[in-house]
């Protein structure tokens, strides 16, 4: 196992649990903990706080759902830590609290059984996110986590949620799950649209499928909205191959300008050689923008420095992205 991996991930399970934590009070039937701020990392935990954590060693049900609040007040990565010493036994009184009338409360949990990598609660997890309630957005992030192939349409399907945050994790969700997820990624494709459309496009780019290359083709040849034409140019620079030069060529010079920047990058991230005339074309393009996102491509293609006119007239080198 990779130390460094695990920290990271420890890291950001406890970033996902510090969410929402300052705004969160523990219900009147709890005991409330000492403090009422979040602790930095490494801080000590509280008596009350460590009386809890002894008390959870056992995994009994209670004991469990006692520690929850004190993921408001207390070291989070220290406390995720301490859960995932215990393993399967904490998973069954975690998948109960996703009931928990406590918004607060069901994120924590939540949280937990995504770091848990908890098989168990996919089916929780997965009515949870399906829900109207808050902090759904968590239930993404833990399916994410889990990986479970089932759970693949599922989150294909939470691109279309209403709450930006379910979006973003969902996406992130699927990115973590990486090529599986993608035939049923570029199935939606066709049929999506607005927001739905551009997290697809999003998703696939972070994948790095060059099966989905054909897909993303047909949005950049057919999508009239500019974001999101401009979006599957992108996307080709991960997904896209050759077959990928000559329509990136064609909207390069025929697109707006947010399209024609994102097919300069995809053109230089695929070290187009075929497309350097049509950049250097565009190197004289009105758009400063377009101007040095071409020149940008030109050295990743040529190996050379290639000078750009910028806003105020100049003779400039773009600062080199791509290494």
């Amino acid at each position: 196992m990779n130390p460094g991996g695990k920290h990271a991930r420890l890291l950001a399970a406890a970033s996902i649990l510090l969410l929402s934590a300052c705004a969160s009070a523990p219900r009147g039937d709890r005991v409330a903990p000492e403090t009422i701020h979040t602790a930095f990392p490494g801080t000590p935990l509280s008596q009350a706080a460590q009386a809890a954590v002894e008390a959870a060693k056992s995994g009994d049900p209670k004991a469990v759902r006692a520690l929850l609040p004190y993921f408001d007040t207390e070291d989070n990565e220290h406390l995720v830590r301490f859960v995932t010493t215990l393993g399967e036994k904490v998973v069954p009184p975690l998948i109960s609290a996703l009931d928990d009338p406590d918004p607060r409360t069901v994120e924590v949990a939540a949280g937990l059984l995504g770091e848990l990598r908890a098989k168990a609660a996919v089916p929780g997890l997965t009515a949870f996110l399906g829900s109207d309630r808050p902090r759904r957005y968590v239930a993404a992030w833990a399916l994410g986590e889990i990986k479970n192939p089932g759970s693949i349409a599922v989150l294909a399907g939470a691109l279309r949620d209403r709450n930006e945050s379910v979006v973003k994790a969902a996406t992130r969700a699927l990115i973590n799950i990486g090529k599986k997820a993608t035939p049923t990624i570029v199935a939606a494709l066709p049929a999506s649209s607005g927001r739905e459309r551009e997290a697809l496009l999003r998703t696939l780019e972070d994948i790095e499928d060059t099966r989905a290359e054909d897909a993303i083709l047909a949005v950049l040849e057919t999508e009239k909205k500019t974001t999101i034409q401009a979006a599957a140019a992108r996307a080709l620079s991960k997904c896209g191959t050759r077959k990928s030069y000559a329509p990136l060529e064609r909207w390069l010079l025929e697109g707006e300008v947010p399209v024609r920047v994102e097919c300069a990058w995809s053109l230089g991230i695929l070290i187009a050689k075929p497309a350097e005339g049509a950049l250097r074309r565009t190197l004289e393009y009105t758009d400063p923008n377009v101007r040095e996102w071409s020149a940008r491509a030109l050295e990743n293609i040529t190996g050379e420095r290639v000078l750009y006119r910028d806003a105020k007239g100049k003779m400039v080198l773009p600062y080199n992205l791509y290494r």
